[in-house]
């Protein structure tokens, strides 16, 4: 499961890095490859929505083998492409694979793990989220570099094969909790549902858009090279992978006042960077502490969410996945005007109020 995520956090962040050796290879503009990440996005979203659901009534293995073997599909579609039409729609493709095994993974993670070991289970599976942006994105460069951009998604399937492949054998005997469908609609009744979703909203809107203008905010502050940023960028992933293997290690007890302490601990985060860009030791400190300050909240958000959903994990996943790419949507939207008149410090600053608003609202679910 720790894979199936590595896969979708690759398949989502290998394309900026490349984005010109493809664009060139296609014979097309930066600007419309771009746009194959928000057919990605989009097609996660309407699929999370649509088809996550159905890991509820049919066994894991199935489900979740079947979505990375989809997603293999996709990304070999991808290094076919022969326009940025095609590239466009082959990511759509990803989108909606990635659409059911992303939530699916959640629901199975928390489902599969022993009683009080939700949170353990999945900062483990959630770390496969920093082993993507640390050891994916450097490792597409340097590949696209030397082979061409076509062998990153040639390499991105045979690796989804594989772990479809795993996915089936190794999950043989997970089955889903019900043989009802539970549409998203009806499971965004169940009891903190509804909050603990708002408060995800607000803390990915808050991670995306400060996350668009970190890498400017870090050059800005110290005239440093892509390479240099590059940097502070590990320094996030560090901290969020050592904070997920930590988990797996303590595995800590959910509760609202937990949820509502590391809430507080991000808004912290986000308001100190104007202190933290006096220098770059600080700057890297506090990227680092604002990785392991994340992966707490996200595990803590998901957690709750699964608790809440018994019987109907997957489509509850389904909307967290759905609200999850509403945000990565709303983040830059909202923080470019605010980056644009006042700095990366002003985009933290924001931030820091939505997480604050978020933690108001964790009080309401109960």
């Amino acid at each position: 499961m720790l894979a199936a995520v590595l896969l979708v956090g690759s398949n989502a962040f290998v394309l900026s890095p490349i984005l010109s050796e493809v664009a060139q290879g296609l014979a097309s503009e930066p600007f419309r490859i771009a746009w194959a990440i928000s057919a990605f996005g989009a097609a996660t979203a309407v699929s999370a929505l649509t088809f996550a659901g159905v890991i509820d009534r049919m066994p894991a293995g199935r489900v979740l083998g079947g979505a990375a073997l989809l997603l293999a599909l996709a990304q070999g579609a991808s290094a076919i492409s022969g326009n940025w039409v095609q590239l466009c729609l082959s990511q759509a493709m990803a989108g909606v694979a990635v659409g059911i095994l992303l939530p699916g993974t959640y629901a199975t993670a928390a489902a599969t793990a022993p009683a009080g070991r939700e949170a353990a289970r999945l900062g483990l599976v959630l770390t496969g989220w920093a082993l993507s942006l640390v050891l994916a994105v450097p490792l597409a460069a340097l590949v696209a570099g030397q082979f061409g951009w076509r062998m990153v998604y040639i390499l991105l399937a045979a690796l989804s094969t594989v772990v479809g492949l795993g996915l089936f054998l190794s999950l043989r005997g997970v089955l889903g909790e019900s043989v009802m469908r539970v549409s998203p609609w009806r499971a965004l009744r169940l009891p903190g549902i509804g909050p603990l979703l708002v408060v995800m909203f607000t803390f990915m809107t808050a991670f995306y858009g400060s996350y668009a203008f970190f890498g400017e905010g870090i050059r800005a502050a110290f005239g440093l090279s892509v390479q240099g940023v590059g940097l502070f960028v590990l320094a996030y992933g560090l901290g969020f992978g050592l904070a997920g293997l930590g988990l797996g290690l303590i595995a800590p007890t959910i509760t609202r006042g937990y949820l509502l302490l590391v809430l507080l601990g991000i808004t912290t985060s986000y308001a100190g960077w104007g202190h933290a860009l006096t220098a770059p030791v600080t700057a890297f400190i506090a990227a680092m502490i604002w990785g392991i300050l994340n992966q707490l909240g996200l595990n803590a958000l998901v957690v709750s969410l699964t608790r809440r959903a018994t019987g109907a994990r997957g489509a509850v996943m389904g909307l967290n996945s759905a609200v999850t790419y509403a945000a990565v949507f709303a983040g830059p939207v909202i923080m470019g005007p605010v980056h644009a008149s006042a700095g990366f410090v002003a985009v933290s600053g924001v931030a820091a109020v939505l997480i604050l608003a978020g933690a108001l609202v964790s009080r309401k679910a109960g």
